[in-house]
């Protein structure tokens, strides 16, 4: 199987590629390089599907529409302006916006691919010392290994919800984990959890921090 490394750099080389053939197409009306474009654009497109889709998430559907962006740009387009469906002008504009776009979307996707840390807002924990692994998940369950009660070692358990202002529980649908300190240990709980009376959300600026689901 072909690594993550070698897609991400022949998807770099694709798209570097795709930027000169749309310079050449914005720069020239020779039918020859429209029907270079058509047979090689297509191809150029795998690298990028495959480094992306294997993943089967969210960025999926964005580098999707991505791709779609870019062989409307380079092969929609000038065939509209081959049978005169477009005026020359507004090929240019079009064809140009259309494969930035492209081109935009596809890096956003392989971002929240392989780096989705930098599409993380600033309360959420790092991963040195303060990260998903180094943190306990909270199971909301007894000591004595009873699930399902409202108490633990004896202390009642209240909707982790409760220790939240509403503007904060707006947001509780992107998170996976919020993080509590419990009994004075730290643990990541899941929003719909319950935790005992006296926990402590941990905060960062006035906004509780957490992990967020995976897009």
């Amino acid at each position: 199987m072909v690594s993550k490394r070698i897609l991400i750099e022949l998807s770099i080389l694709s798209m570097i590629v795709l930027t000169l053939f749309e310079i050449v197409l914005l720069t020239s009306n020779s039918p020859s390089i429209f029907r270079l474009v058509y047979m090689t654009v297509p191809m150029l497109t795998v690298p990028i599907v495959l480094a992306v889709v294997w993943k089967r998430s969210f960025a999926t559907v964005i580098m999707a529409i991505g791709v779609l962006c870019i062989l409307g740009s380079m092969i929609l387009l000038p065939y509209m302006l081959s049978i005169g469906s477009i005026e020359e002008d507004r090929f240019y504009v079009i064809s140009l916006r259309s494969f930035l776009l492209g081109i935009a979307m596809v890096v956003i996707s392989m971002i929240m691919v392989y780096r989705p840390e930098l599409l993380y807002v600033k309360n959420r924990p790092r991963d040195d010392g303060e990260g998903e692994d180094s943190i306990k998940v909270w199971d909301g369950k007894s000591s004595d290994g009873r699930g399902g009660g409202r108490m633990v070692n004896g202390t009642l358990l209240i909707p982790l919800r409760k220790l939240l202002n509403d503007r904060e529980i707006m947001l509780l649908s992107v998170y996976r984990y919020i993080v509590v300190i419990i009994d004075g240990k730290t643990y990541l709980v899941s929003p719909d959890d319950y935790v005992p009376i006296g926990s402590v959300v941990v905060r960062r600026d006035g906004m509780f921090m957490g992990v967020r689901k995976a897009l």
